[in-house]
């Protein structure tokens, strides 16, 4: 008999061991690098954690998992749509700081391509593509400082303001107003680079550096206003992409991978980013380029080379990255909408559940352990 009570008692733990296993932790979403898991499809709230989070919580956070977890699609333009919220409740001062920032670090990229690529004159000649590819492989430094710093670069702003204004979250004065004034700072953030941390410095004086980066600049102005706007299209296509793989990285080391090769693409294959013109033609100029930084000059690369280029950016991400994936995506449920609350509120109801379920479990391993101590009781008799 005491035998038989002793399996009964084993085979009872052995059952309530499963169960207590099986409901330890609520099912969690995890994005892998190869897959997502996680409740609900590509266009639904498969992103969110338990409690309404946009991050989800990876299972594993080793160094590779970490790097390779991410935020689908739908997760990626919510957190554009509230950067622009946040970006619109700025103002004008920090903006605008904010906005001259973007384009010093721009420029400082910049100015590393010409030290890297503007100094290998015989590979150029030899093999142009590898001449190219160091020239784009540095250049995406600047991308990252604005990215991680939370700078406000006009080309980057194209594709949040407007993922927004499609989702109904600012309006076309947040839209413009911040359009303006980061265009306009990152502006003043290059040319104050260009002449007083280049320039006055002395940077590129000497050859080949001087010759590289007057040609830069006259090829630039001389390009043909049509062929700028297509090329500012591509640019801006691959920059807000790259945006949209920065976004989705949970790490800084992932936001970094996803932001550097398609900087490195649109550079190496020779589009035009309007921001990045703000500094490379202003310096050639300043070193000489048709003649030197003249007023004649000066405009000349505005008309025919910055505003056309600048639409092009428009396009490519405004339209090419942000509307695209508006028509695929549709609107996209926010957190203000009740989304997070919803998902609060099921993570509470699952949460009182494993309480009840948990609760019952103790009582009965209290039942059973106290049911062993009778029988052993019993035995000793």
């Amino acid at each position: 008999a005491t035998s038989k009570a002793s399996m009964e008692l084993r085979e009872r733990r052995r059952e309530e061991g499963k169960e207590i296993t099986s409901m330890a932790l609520p099912e969690e979403p995890v994005c892998g690098s190869t897959a997502v898991e996680g409740k609900g499809n590509d266009h639904a709230d498969g992103q969110l954690s338990p409690l309404g989070s946009e991050t989800p919580r990876a299972k594993n956070t080793s160094f590779f998992v970490s790097v390779g977890t991410f935020k689908k699609p739908v997760g990626i333009f919510r957190a554009l749509g509230e950067a622009a919220m946040s970006k619109a409740k700025l103002g004008f001062m920090k903006t605008a700081i904010a906005g001259f920032m973007a384009g010093m670090y721009i420029s400082a990229g910049g100015l590393f391509s010409v030290s890297v690529g503007g100094g290998m004159p015989e590979i150029a000649k030899t093999d142009p593509g590898v001449q190219r590819l160091a020239f784009a492989a540095v250049f995406p430094v600047g991308l990252l400082l604005c990215a991680v710093s939370g700078a406000e670069l006009w080309t980057g702003n194209t594709v949040k303001m407007m993922t927004g204004i499609l989702n109904h979250r600012v309006t076309v004065y947040d839209v413009v107003f911040n359009w303006t004034v980061a265009w306009t700072f990152n502006f003043l953030g290059s040319l104050f680079f260009a002449y007083f941390l280049v320039y006055l410095a002395g940077i590129l004086d000497q050859q080949p550096y001087l010759s590289f980066i007057t040609n830069v600049a006259e090829s630039k102005i001389d390009m043909l206003p049509g062929k700028a706007i297509l090329r500012g299209v591509g640019a801006n296509w691959l920059v807000c992409l790259a945006t949209t793989l920065g976004t989705s990285a949970q790490s800084v080391t992932g936001k970094m991978l996803g932001i550097w090769f398609p900087i490195t693409a649109f550079v190496a294959v020779g589009y035009e980013h309007s921001v990045a013109n703000m500094f490379l033609v202003p310096v050639g100029l300043m070193y000489g380029a048709k003649g030197g930084f003249t007023a004649k000059n000066f405009f000349e690369f505005v008309g025919f080379n910055l505003l056309p280029v600048t639409f092009g950016n428009l396009i490519g991400g405004a339209l090419f990255v942000s509307g695209l994936y508006h028509l695929y995506l549709g609107k996209i449920p926010f957190p203000s909408d009740g989304v997070g609350e919803v998902a609060k509120k099921k993570h509470g109801e699952i949460e009182a559940r494993q309480k009840s379920k948990a609760g019952r479990v103790t009582v009965a391993v209290e039942k059973l352990h106290h049911n062993r101590m009778s029988v052993s009781a019993r035995s000793s008799i």
